[in-house]
């Protein structure tokens, strides 16, 4: 997850950049606007809701994807906000802050479609926060795919783009487009979730490979790496990430 700008009691008040299952905080932060404690809470609740038995062998992804879609309603409407509001919606008080999310269409799993909490140009497809919370958040190996659109055109959407589970490049090229080139940037922030486990040639051969190409699929530290020599005397860009341990956590 990357993002623009500093403000009060959210780490961001420009723009928020976000896919995969930290869309979630992006919404949270960004377009329900709550602190660091409500997030916490609402993100628990979450995902215990989708994943309520933690011992299960198997992956059911039709219970998992409606888990996950009642867990979100149950959230946006405790905020009183209707699941079918658009993720542009007009007559929505505006928040200063702009949430970008990025998601993957089943047709073109290479180039990342945008769900915008705002106006852009050449920015046809509007979901619901619903839709785009779960279009974003639904990886295929956990989770069915999200259609959005009208019954004649619909898309479908699973998780997150290939090769861009660190979208800080992307963000820096949407907040080129939205605030203009010369526009100064006071802070880019980007939140790692933690340094991948160190990958080997003869872990090929073994019986996880297909989880090996999943992790290099994932990789998140090139783009991070390619950005910390790119802006290496640019004090207003942070990387947060974990050094060590996250990367023994199961998906």
């Amino acid at each position: 997850m990357g993002g623009v700008g500093f403000g009060g009691w959210v780490p961001c008040d420009n723009v928020i950049a976000s896919n995969a299952v930290s869309s979630l905080v992006a919404i949270i932060l960004g377009l329900l606007r709550m602190n660091i404690d409500e997030a916490i809470d609402a993100l628990i609740d979450i995902t215990s809701s989708i994943f309520p038995d933690a011992s299960m062998e198997t992956i059911d992804q039709e219970s998992n994807t409606k888990n996950l879609r009642e867990a979100v309603e149950s959230m946006l409407q405790a905020r009183n906000i209707s699941p079918t509001s658009k993720m542009n919606d007009e007559a929505r008080e505006k928040t200063r802050c702009k949430v970008v999310l990025y998601t993957a269409n089943s047709q073109h799993l290479n180039h990342p479609q945008l769900f915008r909490t705002y106006s852009s140009r050449g920015s046809s497809l509007n979901p619901t926060i619903l839709e785009a919370i779960c279009a974003t958040v639904s990886l295929p190996s956990h989770f069915l795919p999200v259609k959005i659109g009208p019954p004649r055109m619909q898309q479908s959407f699973l998780g997150s783009v290939l090769g861009g589970n660190n979208p800080t490049r992307l963000l820096l090229e949407e907040a080129s487009k939205v605030y203009g080139k010369d526009r100064r940037v006071a802070q880019i922030i980007s939140l790692g979730c933690g340094l991948p486990r160190v990958l080997s040639v003869n872990s090929l051969y073994e019986a996880n490979a297909n989880r090996l190409l999943k992790e290099i699929a994932a990789d998140c530290e090139m783009v991070a790496n390619e950005l910390s020599t790119r802006l290496f005397n640019i004090d207003a860009y942070l990387r947060l990430n974990v050094n060590r341990g996250m990367e023994t956590l199961e998906v």
